[in-house]
C-alpha cells in the first residue's frame, strides 16, 4: 500500500505480444474489490475507475479476476510518430484533454487516453483517427478483444 492508501493490482496478460501482465494502482473499496486509479497502458476491457475484483495469488499478488462494475470511461492508445518532437506533442495532447480527456505516458511517445464518461467518445475518436489518417499517430482501440480475457 502507498501513502495514498492505493494497492498495486496485477492483470496477466498471456496472449499480449509484449509483456506478460501489467500492475495498476487501485483503491481498496473492502471484499476483495478495488477501483483502479490508472489508465491501463497493455490491457483491454479495463479502463480507469473501474471496479474489479482482484484476489492475492500464491505469491500474495492481488490478480485481477473479473470487473464487477464499470465505470462508463473508455481507453484509447496513441503513438506519437517519432517525427512528432515532445513540443509538437505537447499541441495534440492539449486538444485531447480539451475533448474532456486525461491521459498518461508510457515513454516518449506511448500514451494511454482516458475517454471519461461525460466526454463525446465519437468526437474523440473522430479526432484521432484524422490524426492517423496523417501519419501523426498510432491508434488503438482497448474494447474487449476476446470475451473474459483481459
Amino acid at each position: 500500500m502507498n501513502n495514498d492508501g492505493l494497492m498495486k493490482v496485477h492483470v496477466s496478460l498471456p496472449n499480449h505480444w509484449m509483456i506478460g501482465g501489467e500492475s495498476m494502482w487501485a483503491e481498496p473499496l473492502g471484499s476483495n474489490i478495488y477501483r483502479l486509479e490508472n489508465v491501463p497502458f497493455f490491457s483491454y476491457s479495463l479502463n480507469f475507475k473501474d471496479e474489479v475484483e482482484a484476489k492475492p495469488d500464491e505469491d500474495g499478488i492481488l490478480e485481477i479476476e473479473k470487473v464487477v462494475k464499470r465505470s462508463g470511461n473508455s481507453t484509447l492508445r496513441i503513438i506519437f510518430d517519432k517525427k512528432v518532437t515532445r513540443e509538437q506533442q505537447e499541441k495534440y495532447i492539449k486538444i485531447i484533454r480539451e475533448l474532456d480527456c486525461s491521459l498518461e505516458r508510457w515513454d516518449n511517445t506511448y500514451l494511454a487516453i482516458n475517454v471519461r464518461a461525460s466526454a463525446c467518445y465519437t468526437s474523440v475518436l473522430n479526432r484521432l483517427d484524422q490524426w492517423n489518417e496523417q501519419d501523426i499517430i498510432a491508434l488503438e482501440t482497448c474494447e474487449e478483444q476476446m470475451p473474459g480475457i483481459f
